[in-house]
């Protein structure tokens, strides 16, 4: 299906929500899409990127057959005999939030773990300024250079800004370079202006609304109801960088909830932060210690134009302000849609001690301006002519410069601009009636309603003074003295409120001259600390989710209104405003986490386990598997896979022998007798079979961790440290086999040829930073197995297993090789899986599509950190970073499921009136499950969100029992917290739909083991092991499901809990 033009900033939502099944993964036009294009040699984009659009998901992989294939034929081959087989010193603020120490401080090249740097798109661009540099120390002895090395996100919510195609000219990226900060949608690409040549740099503002249809949800807006804030640049100082262009500001510290940028060609600085009521903006002074003046420009006329008016909003001649035309002739207009213009057509000059009030026409959207100081102001409008005139119609049609800023004192180095939508619909008789319909729908009132945007007003104008600027998020973990007790991290947003006024947060010309390779030096200056102290944190406001409100209102960190909040609907919900400077968000990490379920396996089915465990303790890991010679997902599958298979006859061993010290949390001492009864009346595998199956575990974990590649005796497809972002990556394989020797293959190519490095599509883009968490999450996770039952060998290759878990959440600044927690949005509280290509290719931003995967890569870390306490036993120091590691992932593994619940379960009250409950924090209230999303979507499910988008599907299928079996996946003791009954037992009669229109693809694809386990959730324990006994044994080696086994599969069923089933159902896939 062609993609469908449309007005929005995004395609046709509609059409895309009602698309068939065939189009639905052609949700956004080629090109501005996050289909991943396959790259040219010279790692640039392809002329015709319609040539290869199918993202690295849908890519026909030789190599995972290699693995998972092969290894049923090794499987069955086995037999019964066991075979033992940058940068700037970026400022750490010192107090400002609790920081974890490091889990390691050591460089994967002491480790003797190669390097590489990267080019072309996988590199950072242009945009990241002085951060430029990577961290090999002999390239920077020869260059000279003293400058410290900082690790770069990879899946931060605002990379859109800082993609190559943002960084080489703004003005040309503005499909893709915006990022959603919740409520507004931001971009950097200012329209261009009539009857000027000289651009504007700055930024834009968007408030978006959702299109919803049956299965796609996402926030569209028109381009031309944005506002523009910025400045017009008149010298370029040189020819290598765009006149728009900017580069992060690296005198702040980076942050997860926001990013600093500022302008390479004029003094002009932005803080661009999740949450922002305003859209700030700070100008300083040029060359000449002249002010930068700042121009605001809209796509809109204006309706009326108030300068400082009353408390009201109300206006009266003396407030009123008049504007030019953009000819300087004056026009006869249309007095039905008369836009404030003099008489003449020329502009006249206006002076503005603090705010402008700005009503447009075709939108009926009101903007309220804040000026930090005293200006001088003139405007010009576009018209509606008596007698329409055919022609183009301008990009801009509202103009406001401000010509002089009257400052007391020459001392004064910058005035701070900001901008807030008061209301987006006004009067309701706008031409563009889409938000007037949305708010309409929302069942409650939003700040635009006319009982709350008086109120609205006065907060904006209380809080005009105070911005975010260099926020930063800590976490406290438990105490060692808190070890038996319900454990919390607490979670701590420092906003860094910082006032408009004074100048020690200016933006001061530095007199250092510009340099080719630093043309923004002159802008830079260190910034001095100007927090706000304790009495003015109540003017400081940003907006808040549901799962925010919630949890401030009952830590009482942060005020909340609760019985008359301000409000605005996001893609997320209900948002809003609450004051306060700091947010403290504590976050349970509930049960420990372990490799059993609450409950042993049910009694009646032992006798099944045992005989699958019988048979699948025989699995032989291909050659290829044991080389390392192997793609990192679905080798990393097979391996956890052979993990669960261990638990399982080692939970078995113990209830036969009778020494376990395992206590269920869910089973009373007769049903454990019970089931120990059963287990003693079974053969279960041998000691020897279960002690070889961890020898061949541990063997292939280890071959990954050995560094060097085959030449060294490590893995064939070697683990790089990557210089240039800060990560572990893979350099992938060209697997080679011979037919019908699929898992004897090897990697024909050797360092420094990797292809996973050069080729996104290679291991579905590992080595551009997509899904890190699930590949390294099964790794992290049989690496917690072998380490449990092999604590020597864990002492040994602790530093190489922390690699993997350093890259995707390392908790401390104080690491100064990864990132901090890579894969993790903090606002919104879920991970992102998508890497580098997607701020290139996605106008809706990040995207992920298993959340259950990302629960299981975190339930990982948690088993890992559990199992090294006990390997590191009688090592006190040892034990305490041990202890960091299980903290780390307890508290990730519940912030996973609750965002799991919030954005992919579908299920509660849908009546957003109703979320007012979230701001109570009582305990009826606080259980009680919201859906944010509207009504109009059907599904229980999401498949794939994205920032700014969410759709029943996934890439890599259209058939829509993938979109549900993706957040089932896999089948571990997690799903208990993860999977809430409610929403199991809505979704299970859609999943066998689903999976008997899929017929075959269904069942040989490994979808019907995962209805299976959701079968059992739902209480049917029975159904599900008949269910189960009729898989072909076949489908645990598909692609689907060979990170399954029979074993687990029976395992999972039995230790759920018994409960009524769904109704009337068979229980049998058909």
């Amino acid at each position: 299906m062609a993609p469908i033009p449309n007005q929005y900033g995004s395609i046709n939502p509609a059409a895309a929500a009602d698309a068939d099944k065939e189009s639905t993964l052609e949700l956004l036009p080629h090109g501005h899409s996050a289909s991943y294009s396959r790259l040219n040699s010279d790692g640039s984009l392809p002329d015709d990127p319609n040539k290869w659009t199918r993202r690295h998901r849908i890519v026909s992989y030789l190599l995972s057959a290699g693995v998972c294939l092969a290894a049923a034929r090794y499987w069955h081959s086995r037999g019964s005999s066991p075979t033992a087989v940058h940068h700037p010193e970026v400022p750490i603020i010192e107090g400002r939030v609790p920081m974890p120490p490091a889990l390691s401080k050591l460089d994967p090249r002491k480790l003797s773990f190669r390097s590489v740097k990267r080019e072309g798109l996988a590199s950072p661009s242009e945009a990241w300024g002085d951060y430029l540099m990577d961290s090999n120390e002999e390239e920077k002895e020869k260059s000279g250079s003293s400058k410290k090395f900082v690790p770069l996100p990879t899946n931060e919510w605002y990379l859109n800004l800082l993609s190559h195609k943002a960084a080489t000219d703004p003005s040309k990226a503005s499909e893709v370079a915006h990022v959603y900060t919740v409520p507004y949608i931001l971009g950097v690409s200012p329209p261009s202006i009539p009857q000027s040549k000289t651009p504007m740099a700055g930024i834009q503002l968007f408030l978006p609304y959702m299109k919803t249809g049956s299965t796609n949800m996402q926030m569209v807006f028109d381009k031309s109801n944005g506002i523009s804030l910025g400045a017009i640049v008149h010298d370029t100082k040189d020819n290598n960088s765009a006149a728009t262009s900017y580069t992060v500001d690296s005198t702040e510290t980076l942050s997860p909830l926001g990013v600093s940028l500022q302008w390479n060609h004029v003094n002009m600085k932005t803080h661009i932060v999740r949450g922002m009521p305003y859209g700030t903006v700070r100008f300083g002074k040029d060359s000449k210690k002249k002010f930068v003046l700042p121009t605001i420009l809209s796509g809109n006329r204006p309706k009326s134009i108030l300068i400082d008016s009353d408390d009201k909003g109300s206006s009266s001649k003396s407030n009123t302000m008049l504007c030019g035309t953009f000819t300087g002739a004056s026009v006869d207009q249309d007095p039905s849609r008369a836009a404030p213009i003099t008489s003449s057509g020329k502009p006249e000059e206006y002076t503005v001690q603090n705010e402008l009030m700005l009503h447009f026409d075709q939108s009926d959207f009101t903007w309220i301006v804040f000026f930090s100081k005293p200006v001088k102001v003139q405007c010009f409008s576009d018209v509606m002519p008596v007698v329409s005139v055919a022609g183009p119609v301008e990009e801009t049609q509202f103009r406001l410069d401000v010509t002089e800023v009257l400052s007391d004192s020459e001392d004064e180095e910058e005035v701070v601009v900001r901008v807030a939508l008061l209301n987006e619909c006004t009067t309701g008789h706008g031409v563009i009636k889409d938000h007037c319909d949305h708010l309409t729908s929302l069942g409650y009132k939003t700040v635009s309603s006319e009982e709350k945007n008086e109120q609205y007003l006065s907060t904006l104008r209380k809080g005009q003074s105070l911005y975010a600027k260099s926020p930063l998020v800590g976490t406290e973990f438990p105490k060692e003295d808190e070890e038996d007790l319900d454990r919390v991290t607490n979670i701590v947003f420092d906003w860094d409120a910082t006032s408009v006024h004074g100048n020690t947060n200016s933006v001061a010309e530095n007199n250092a001259a510009a340099s080719a390779s630093v043309t923004a030096s002159s802008l830079r200056t260190p910034i001095i600390d100007n927090k706000v102290d304790a009495k003015s944190n109540s003017d400081f406001f940003m907006f808040a989710l549901p799962h925010h409100l919630q949890t401030l209102s009952e830590s009482g960190d942060a005020f909340i209104d609760s019985f008359s909040p301000l409000c605005i609907h996001s893609f997320h919900g209900r948002t809003c405003l609450v004051s306060g400077s700091t947010w403290t968000l504590p976050v349970s990490h509930g049960k420990p986490q372990s490799f059993l379920a609450d409950r042993p396996p049910a009694a009646k089915a032992i006798p099944a386990i045992a005989e699958a465990l019988n048979a699948d303790v025989q699995f032989v890991l291909s050659p290829n598997v044991l080389r390392g010679a192997a793609d990192t997902y679905f080798m990393a599958k097979i391996l956890a896979k052979v993990g669960r298979v261990i638990e399982i006859s080692k939970e078995l061993q113990s209830l036969q022998s009778g020494d376990s010290d395992h206590t269920y949390s869910d089973a009373d001492e007769s049903t454990v007798e019970e089931c120990a009864a059963a287990v003693a009346e079974s053969t279960l595998p041998s000691e020897d079979d279960v002690e070889s199956l961890i020898n061949d575990l541990q063997a292939s974990v280890e071959i990954w961790l050995k560094p060097g590649g085959k030449e060294h005796e490590g893995g064939e497809a070697e683990f790089l440290f990557d210089e240039s972002w800060g990560g572990f990556v893979n350099c992938g394989c060209n697997y080679t086999f011979d037919k019908g020797h699929e898992g004897e293959g090897y990697c024909s190519n050797t360092y420094p040829e990797c292809p996973a490095i050069d080729d996104v599509n290679i291991d579905f883009g590992n080595g551009w930073y997509n899904d890190h968490h699930f590949h390294y999450g099964y790794m992290i996770t049989a690496a917690a197995v072998v380490a449990k039952h092999r604590p020597e060998w864990a002492r040994e290759y602790y530093e190489r297993i922390l690699l993997y878990i350093r890259d995707i959440a390392n908790p401390s600044s104080d690491d100064e090789f990864f990132p901090m927690y890579r894969q993790k949005d903090w606002y919104l509280g879920n991970s992102w899986a998508a890497g580098l290509m997607s701020m290139e290719l996605s106008p809706h931003g990040r995207e992920q599509e298993s959340s259950s995967e990302a629960i299981a890569a975190f339930e990982g870390i948690a088993l890992f950190g559990s199992a090294m306490m006990d390997a590191f036993e009688g090592d006190d120091e040892n034990v305490i970073r041990a202890r960091n590691v299980r903290n780390l992932g307890e508290f990730l593994t519940s912030m996973e499921v609750e965002a799991a619940n919030r954005f992919y379960h579908v299920y509660g009250l849908n009546d957003d009136a109703k979320s007012s409950a979230l701001l109570s924090s009582s305990n009826e209230n606080a259980e009680q499950h919201v859906n944010t999303y509207p009504s109009s979507y059907e599904k229980p499910v999401v498949g794939m969100m994205h920032e700014t988008m969410a759709s029943f599907q996934t890439w890599f299928s259209n058939e829509d029992v993938v979109s549900y079996g993706i957040q089932l996946m896999p089948l571990t003791a997690v799903a208990e917290r993860r999977d809430n009954p409610e929403w199991v037992k809505m979704v299970y009669p859609m999943y066998d739909e689903s999976c008997q229109a899929a017929d075959d693809f269904c069942k040989e694809n490994g979808w019907s083991i995962i209805q299976a386990g959701l079968l059992a959730e739902t209480g049917e324990i029975d159904k599900a092991l008949e269910m189960a006994a009729e898989i072909d044994q076949d489908v645990y080696f598909s692609d689907g499901a060979c990170g399954n086994s029979l074993s687990n599969t029976l395992w999972f069923i039995s230790t759920r809990k018994a409960s009524e089933g769904v109704g009337d159902m068979d229980g049998h896939v058909q």
